[in-house]
């Protein structure tokens, strides 16, 4: 049996890597909150009026609040992809990643873990950073891929070519629905799952559904523990990122993943963030 006592043993460093870049990098947070209402109300809101690392968000909001006023929403719009090409550019969306991997991989070598399991894989940027790093430290753990939607194969497909070595299979899932019999005579126990920015995708009732193909779980999601929503949390609901509350998906936790750890609590204590941006849970 693993303790949080053990697993914070043993994650310590990446405890103090994360810590020093989040606390630097979002600490001025409530500025963006403050300034995020006042887009909603649609007065000027100018970039150096707050920290850099939040300049793509009020790009996406003023996109998103130009389709809501025209009562049309469209994820095709040109201007949205491109958002979300640069997004994957900034600085904390590939340190977050990294991150997510490196916790995974660290607990796979303390907890013996058999099988990786990503869900939401979608443009495969999360499971390209695994293969990296597993490449990197010469470990072969299987990997399961997942996403509701087929074009995962697609994006998957090339990483078999870039990493012909790695044991890598996808499976199409929508967390929404239990794992097939297909899915799950793929995975051995223990298993770990992890992900990015997928359950504030989805609801509760796809915590039930990954109980049943995982073991540990890294969350990186953004659990509300405050409950206090912000400008940005109401419009980005408009393109289906809906907030989710700790209160709320805690006592589902506790149900099927009883043991868990709130990797970055001293970042909420330093800077009051409102939301944990990194949870792990097993059973």
């Amino acid at each position: 049996m693993f303790t949080v006592e053990v697993f914070k043993e043993k994650l310590a460093d990446l405890e103090k890597e994360y810590f020093d870049f989040v606390v630097k990098h979002l600490g001025q947070w409530e500025v963006w909150a403050e300034a995020s209402q006042r887009v909603v109300n649609r007065e000027e809101v100018k970039e150096d009026e707050i920290p850099e690392a939040f300049h793509m968000e009020l790009k996406m909001m003023r996109v998103v609040l130009e389709m809501q006023d025209l009562g049309k929403f469209d994820w095709n719009d040109p201007r949205l992809k491109e958002i979300f090409a640069e997004i994957t550019q900034m600085p904390f969306y590939k340190f977050f990643g990294e991150m997510v991997v490196k916790i995974s991989l660290r607990l796979a070598t303390i907890a013996g873990v058999k099988t990786f399991l990503e869900i939401g894989a979608g443009k495969a940027n999360l499971t390209g950073i695994m293969l990296r790093q597993m490449s990197k430290e010469n470990k072969l753990i299987p990997l399961i891929a997942t996403d509701a939607q087929p074009v995962i194969l697609e994006n998957v497909g090339k990483l078999k070519d870039e990493y012909p070595q790695a044991n890598l299979e996808t499976v199409i899932w929508n967390i929404m629905e239990p794992p097939s019999d297909e899915l799950l005579k793929k995975v051995t126990s223990p298993t770990l799952l992890y992900e990015r920015y997928t359950l504030n995708y989805a609801n509760f009732k796809a915590m039930e559904n990954v109980a049943r193909a995982a073991d540990i779980l890294v969350l990186g999601d953004w659990f509300n523990h405050t409950g206090k929503l912000y400008g940005y949390d109401e419009v980005f609901k408009n393109i289906g990122a809906n907030p989710l509350f700790y209160k709320d998906v805690k006592p589902i936790l506790d149900d099927y993943f009883p043991n868990q750890y709130i990797f970055d609590q001293r970042v909420l204590d330093a800077i009051k963030l409102p939301n944990i941006t990194l949870l792990i849970a097993w059973k």
